[in-house]
């Protein structure tokens, strides 16, 4: 037996605003490592990701808006685990010594 959650797709009802703000964080993220600070802007990114876990977790479908994609705990499993798993990596991952 199959359980299919029904999500309302209306793009004049659902927010945007929730998407932009973590896309907002992944132009930061951007612009660190632009400037070649790329530990910083893989963490900005990660928070970014944390942001849209959180969000797609306590906001209400209506106002995470466009994050909705899958069930719930599909979007915040995904997300979260992949915050988590970036920011391990940037931790983990050693600094290289200058030639």
């Amino acid at each position: 037996m199959t359980v299919r959650t029904q999500v309302a797709r209306d793009p004049q009802t659902s927010s945007p605003w929730a998407l932009l703000t973590c896309l907002a964080g992944v132009v930061v993220c951007s612009a660190v490592i632009y400037t070649g600070h790329w530990r910083k802007g893989a963490m900005v990114f990660a928070l970014s990701v944390l942001a849209a876990g959180l969000m797609r977790l306590f906001l209400p479908a209506r106002w995470a808006g466009q994050l909705v994609v899958r069930a719930k705990w599909v979007d915040c499993l995904i997300l979260l685990t992949s915050a988590v798993a970036v920011a391990v990596l940037v931790m983990v991952v050693p600094h290289s010594q200058p030639s």
